[in-house]
């Protein structure tokens, strides 16, 4: 993974000695830079600038190792852990008044 970076980098250093050789050979000399080369340069920063915030992102946000889920600690395990507590504190409340069927 940290070969990115690397790519990343070389991309950019290619796409920045071609602009300046394109700016040495026309700009300099005031000719007009041909089209072609124009837009080979800006596809080159185009790609520089995916692989670079590409490789940031590889590297601002790490993958972690997450544990795997439990059958015990499922959501459905917390909901009737919910409804557990909540009958609980309805039968402390109301202790000669539930239905039939709640609280065995």
């Amino acid at each position: 993974m940290k070969y990115w970076i690397y790519v990343a980098y070389g991309t950019y250093l290619v796409t920045y000695l071609t602009g300046l050789s394109f700016y040495i050979r026309f700009d300099a000399k005031r000719r007009p830079l041909r089209r072609r080369l124009l837009g080979l340069h800006l596809i080159m920063a185009v790609l520089t600038f995916i692989t670079l915030t590409s490789a940031m992102g590889i590297y601002a946000f790490p993958r972690v190792a997450s544990k795997p889920e439990t059958s015990r600690r499922s959501t459905m395990w917390y909901d009737a852990r919910q409804h557990r507590a909540e009958l609980k504190q309805y039968q402390t409340t109301h202790s000669g008044n539930l239905p039939s069927g709640l609280g065995q």
